[in-house]
Parts: structure tokens; sequence; C-alpha cells
């Protein structure tokens, strides 16, 4: 009798209906947001000109990190770890283009052996009530609309620099990136190519050539988080004064942590996945949602004058 069990329980797990049923909690920002890493620090007083008679007006610097981007990175095209729904058309199988091949495992054949991952960005800012330093960037990327997360040679069309980090020795210098970030727990910003323990940059698409399905998800978030800025949807607000646009990110302005299928410690890009994955991606169901769908808490670097217009 066991047998027949075993049969049919091994039946339903290989159908596409059952890898349909993925759900979790939906994102809440009081228990999904490790708020202690904020970090909010008073830097001293900064001196804003003004037309006279006043001549200039004294303000005050801040500096934190504020979480205002929120990462979906999934298996299921449309699925959202960050709603907890979705994705109820897609079958999720090989054959489904928009689907992620999410574990080696499951390709059809060695060539095309490859993580993958649909991404989905949520732009808005959990500071913005404070009214220190309000960042004006707002918006959403859903990459099942994105060709070029889909196709490395499409990526290569917004990221032409691609070609000259193509090579051993660059690629070898990601190594430094890697020991920098798991040591001393920040990243080389002047390494925009690395992505530490995640390997590289590029291509900027959905395919990631790593087995641990947490670090594949780790870079195919921060690969979006480089495009977004490749395409000006964000400005970084490490100025003191507003915000630069920075097609040529600093990742080191950037930390993240999971909160979907757990909530972990928040890291910067690129830490080993081995310091936070115990655990998170257990087969099934995590503690918060379906494994498998991952979704990042972006923290960004904030400086600010507080009587900047």
């Amino acid at each position: 009798m066991n047998k027949y069990l075993l049969a049919l329980v091994l039946l339903f797990a290989a159908t596409p209906a059952f890898a349909l049923f993925k759900s979790g909690d939906s994102f809440n920002e009081a228990s999904d947001v490790n708020w202690g890493d904020i970090e909010f620090k008073f830097l001293g007083i900064c001196i804003c000109p003004r037309p006279p008679p006043i001549f200039y007006e004294e303000g005050e610097i801040y500096e934190y990190w504020d979480p205002s981007i929120f990462i979906d990175t999934v298996s299921i095209a449309n699925y959202s770890a960050f709603t907890g729904a979705g994705g109820e058309d897609n079958t999720g199988g090989i054959d489904d283009t928009l689907g992620g091949k999410n574990k080696s495992s499951d390709a059809v054949s060695i060539a095309d052996e490859s993580t993958f991952f649909q991404a989905h960005a949520f732009i808005f800012s959990l500071m913005d009530e404070m009214d220190l330093c309000v960042n004006d960037d707002m918006g959403a990327w859903w990459t099942e609309f994105d060709s070029m997360w889909q196709n490395d040679e499409l990526a290569v069309t917004i990221t032409p620099e691609a070609a000259l980090f193509a090579n051993k020795n660059m690629q070898l210098l990601c190594m430094t990136d890697a020991s920098y970030v798991n040591t001393l727990g920040t990243s080389f910003g002047w390494m925009p190519w690395c992505l530490g323990s995640s390997g590289s940059t590029y291509p900027v698409s959905g395919h990631v050539d790593n087995d641990n399905i947490v670090q594949a998800s780790n870079t195919a978030a921060a690969r979006l988080i480089f495009k977004l800025n490749r395409l000006f949807m964000l400005c970084d607000p490490e100025a003191i004064c507003g915000c630069e646009y920075t097609p040529i990110w600093s990742k080191d302005h950037y930390k993240m942590h999971t909160a979907r299928p757990g909530l972990r410690a928040t890291y910067p890009i690129g830490k080993a996945a081995k310091f936070y994955d115990s655990g998170l991606n257990p087969p099934y169901e995590g503690e918060k949602g379906s494994n498998d769908e991952f979704l990042w808490v972006v923290f960004r670097l904030v400086r600010c004058c507080t009587c900047c217009e």
C-alpha cells in the first residue's frame, strides 16, 4: 500500500497544478523590515544660501539607511512574494518561457543549465513621513514585460561596457570584492561589475550560473538594482542636497535582507548566502511564504541637510 501512496504523491508533485500553489503573507512594514539597521546618525551643521535679507539658513545633516526598494525574485512568472499572490495563469514548467528554471536539475540539457528568476521592484520610501530627506523616485518594474531580462544578448544593448569585463582577469578581481564584503562587511563601490560572492553584475538578466538558490536570488535582485540605476529610475540619495542619478551604480550605498520566505539579517550586496540561508528556503513552505520565492528589502544610504530645498 505504501508504494502506491508514494507513487500518487510523486504524480501530484510532477503536475503543473502543484507548481501553481504558491502563496505567502503579504508584506507588512511593521514586522518585515529590520528597522534596527537604519543606523540613524547626526553628522553636524550645514549652511544653505538664501536671498537677502536672510542670506543663509542653518540646517542639520543626517545620515541613515532608508528601506525604499522591495524586490521579488520568483520562479513562477507573475507571482509576487511582496503581495503573496499571483501566478495563477502560469504552469511554471520548463517549457514556460516566462517561468523560472529555478534549479539546474530542471534543465533539459547541460547547455541549458541556469538558475533563472523573474523579478519585480516596488520603489517607495518607508521613511518619507520623517520629512527629513524625501526621495522623489517612486515606481515599479515587472521583468515579465522586459525582453532584455529574458535574454542575455539583448541585455547588452543597455550595458555595452559588459564586453570590457568579459575576461578572466576582470572576473578574478571579483574575488577581492567577495573577500572584502565577507570579512569587513562592506563592498567595493569602485568595482561595479562585481557582486561579491554573488559573482558578476553582467549580464543584467535573470539568468544566474549558481546552483545555490538563495545566492542566485541575491544576484538577480542586485542586478535589478543596477538596471534601475541604468534606466534612471533610481536616484542615489547619498548626496547631501537632493540625489544623483548613477547609471554606474555605487553598490556600497545599498544593503538588503530577505523578508520571504523568511526574515533574516541585513547584509551588503554580495554577502555569501551561507551567513543567512540556514533554514531560509525549506521544501514547499518557508516561515512566511512558499519556497524559492524571495522578497528582498533594500536599504539605500541617505545623507541630507534639512535646509535643502
